[in-house]
């Protein structure tokens, strides 16, 4: 087992030179401005204030940075970031997450593709489904064969976009359709805002007491592992923008090869064993990555407004009362919890190499 866990680690942490035009293992680089141009026989994960690429990936495309183009191709995208502009080809399936979110003319998704972000415009060609949450969306210059399925406030379809399945969208939303719009047939779908008080308060019922038990476990990891919080302290104390897509990126892709690896483990009799102890990791994992991102925000926070030294018990608690407030927020409830769980992962990784 632990041979395992040091042998995906080694995987997520290699960060070797990508100036060759081929490159036939994983790629993991990080930098302020990166511009690539290669082909890649493996996946490949990316971090930048700018990511700009250009070549080929066959396997997981995950770039990340303030702002990211993808000019190029990917078997499989997974794209993070501020503003995000998707010009070329994703084979497979593709996940975006962001503020800015456009796909122009020229792109294709082969397969599916799920969207979350704040302001989002679709042109171009989606062969399978699509799903988006966001707070506005605008169906532009775009061809949809499948479904797509809309949780936003605000969506606007122009005369020039096609949708030859359903478009699912909330009853309580803004639509508007431009005459000339091809739209094979549309649905609506259950409100996205809380209707009176009595779902208000049992959602926020629910959260107060979800928040309790990550304090409480918070505390018993504070109290027995506080070198797991003060090795954060001296890693991030110095935080910026590139060490923020940095771990961002090493979340996705985790998120995306953990399960990869499991799923090929079932598919042996002697790693069937190993596949359900690392699932049970996994999905350990995937619970604490709150505890991990709300510490890291309440870290940073303390340090910039007080900077005093306190309990390390202090910072935890600040970040989840920060995220208890976010995500009893209905516009940004979803994309609260996608950069949680994924900064969370990012978190956990560094913790596995320390």
């Amino acid at each position: 087992m632990k041979k395992i866990l040091l042998v995906i680690c080694a995987i997520f942490l290699m960060c070797p030179s990508v100036m060759a035009k081929e490159v036939n293992h994983f790629v993991s680089k990080a930098d302020n401005d990166l511009t690539v141009e290669n082909t890649y026989n493996s996946s490949v994960a990316m971090a930048g204030e700018s990511v700009d690429f250009e070549g080929q990936v066959d396997g997981i495309g995950a770039f990340a940075g303030n702002k990211v183009i993808v000019d190029g191709s990917v078997e499989y995208g997974a794209f993070a970031g501020n503003n995000i502009t998707v010009n070329g080809t994703v084979l497979k399936d593709g996940f975006i997450a962001g503020n800015l979110i456009t796909t122009s003319e020229k792109a294709i998704f082969n397969r599916d593709a799920i969207i979350a972000g704040n302001d989002v415009e679709l042109n171009g060609n989606f062969e399978r489904n699509v799903s988006i949450y966001a707070s506005k969306v605008t169906l532009k210059n775009v061809t949809i064969n499948g479904n797509i399925k809309l949780y936003t406030e605000s969506i606007t379809v122009s005369k020039d976009a096609t949708v030859n399945g359903t478009l699912y969208y909330p009853e309580d939303s803004q639509y508007i359709e431009k005459e000339g719009a091809a739209i094979n047939s549309t649905e609506k779908t259950a409100a996205i805002q809380i209707e009176n008080e009595e779902s208000f308060f049992t959602t926020l019922a629910g959260k107060i007491w979800s928040f309790l038990g990550l304090a409480f476990i918070f505390g018993a990891l504070s109290l027995f592992f506080p070198t797991i919080f003060n090795n954060i302290n001296e890693k991030y104390a110095k935080f910026d923008v590139s060490e923020g897509v940095s771990v961002f990126t090493k979340g996705i892709v985790a998120f995306i090869i953990i399960p990869v690896i499991i799923i090929l483990l079932l598919f042996t009799m002697i790693g069937i064993p190993l596949a359900i102890i690392l699932l049970l990791l996994y999905g350990i994992a995937i619970y604490l990555t709150t505890i991990f991102t709300a510490y890291l925000i309440g870290y940073k926070i303390w340090q910039k407004v007080f900077d005093k030294d306190v309990h390390i018990l202090f910072f935890g608690i600040i970040g989840l009362v920060i995220l208890l407030i976010l995500e009893i927020i209905p516009g940004v409830r979803i994309l609260v919890s996608i950069i949680s769980v994924l900064v969370g992962l990012g978190l956990i990784l560094e913790t596995i190499k320390k």
